[in-house]
């Protein structure tokens, strides 16, 4: 750990969270749980019984971006697609119960509300169950979204896009929005699915897990540090973009930013790991939260990666809070 950073400089940038206003622009999900005890095999099929004790909904996909940035007390606008169902109206009521803007979520009458469904038994995933439909919109929807995306640019410090392939981000979309944001001075972070990087291109920051880069890169493994350094540098190169933080696992992180020598590589630091669903969200939303606050790159990785080891040891999405992001940081000085 940096010294000459933490950990009272760290509770200085997160002091500064709730100014930064950020746009989170991405595919918008109901996450379901259903919590339970396994006792038996089924006489039906060799499946284990699940007896429920309770469920859980929660706002997924981009909407968990935008919960981890209101955790760390960013004031956040939601841009992107719902149904006209249950499932839309519930995520969008639970995003503007947070204090999220939605005046850019725009429903769209012609998909439902994507919606995962886990069954988690003894802190373990047994299944997941997945209701989506993975096409653009029409072109009336579309532009719609466009339009309400560019009014809001002049009023936030940078946009996220949080791309999980369901639709949302069509590449004429992208780079409308990456081309006007980066107009007017505003940094562009993406959490990417899309295997080619030029899907992106303009952007400040992409942050793709080890398995993501390995695909944007052909299928080329990244084995050693100099395989993930050589990697970043031919990402940097495809996606245009000023930084690559690749997340490596239990290998922790490593950030390559254009003009500078070596790469920045931060250590994992979760003892545990029960759950990494939605540690990609919380990774891309507290960077966002500390490039807006004037956070340098490496500022932002090393905490980021404090707030993914926190996120990792809790079952089921779980955002980080800036309460939960300062206790680690003063147990991790």
């Amino acid at each position: 750990m940096n010294d000459e950073f933490f950990p009272a400089d760290a509770g200085r940038r997160v002091a500064m969270f709730p100014a930064c206003r950020i746009l989170v622009v991405g595919d918008i999900m109901l996450d379901e749980y259903v919590f339970g005890t396994v006792g038996r095999i089924s006489p039906e099929a060799p499946v284990p019984v699940v007896a429920v004790t309770r469920d859980a909904r929660v706002p997924g996909g981009a909407a968990n971006v935008a919960l981890n940035l209101a955790g760390l007390k960013a004031s956040v606008e939601m841009a992107g697609l719902v149904g006209n169902d249950p499932a839309g109206r519930y995520v969008t009521r639970m995003l503007r119960g947070r204090g999220i803007g939605v005046s850019a979520v725009v429903q769209d009458p012609d998909r439902p509300t994507t919606v995962k469904t886990r069954v988690i038994a003894h802190s373990q995933q047994v299944v997941r169950v997945d209701r989506e439909m993975k096409v653009p919109p029409s072109k009336r929807t579309h532009d719609a979204l466009i339009r309400r995306i560019l009014s809001l640019l002049g009023d936030v410090r940078g946009v996220v896009f949080s791309d999980y392939r369901k639709g949302t981000l069509g590449a004429e979309l992208v780079r409308e929005v990456t081309g006007a944001a980066r107009g007017k001075g505003l940094f562009v972070a993406v959490d990417p699915k899309q295997a080619d990087f030029a899907w992106y291109r303009g952007c400040t920051l992409i942050t793709p897990n080890k398995k993501e880069a390995e695909a944007a890169l052909g299928g080329r493994e990244l084995r050693s540090d100099l395989d993930v350094w050589e990697g970043g540098k031919e990402l940097l190169r495809r996606a245009g973009a000023d930084a690559v933080l690749i997340t490596r696992g239990e290998e922790g992180m490593t950030l390559v930013e254009r003009g500078r020598k070596g790469c920045f590589h931060v250590p994992a630091l979760a003892r545990q790991v029960f759950d990494v669903t939605g540690a990609g969200d919380t990774v891309i939303g507290t960077v966002a939260a500390c490039l807006a606050a004037g956070s340098s790159m490496r500022e932002a990785a090393m905490l980021a990666n404090i707030a993914a080891s926190v996120v990792v040891g809790e079952v089921g999405t779980s955002p980080i809070t800036a309460e939960k992001l300062l206790n680690a940081v003063r147990a991790k000085a």
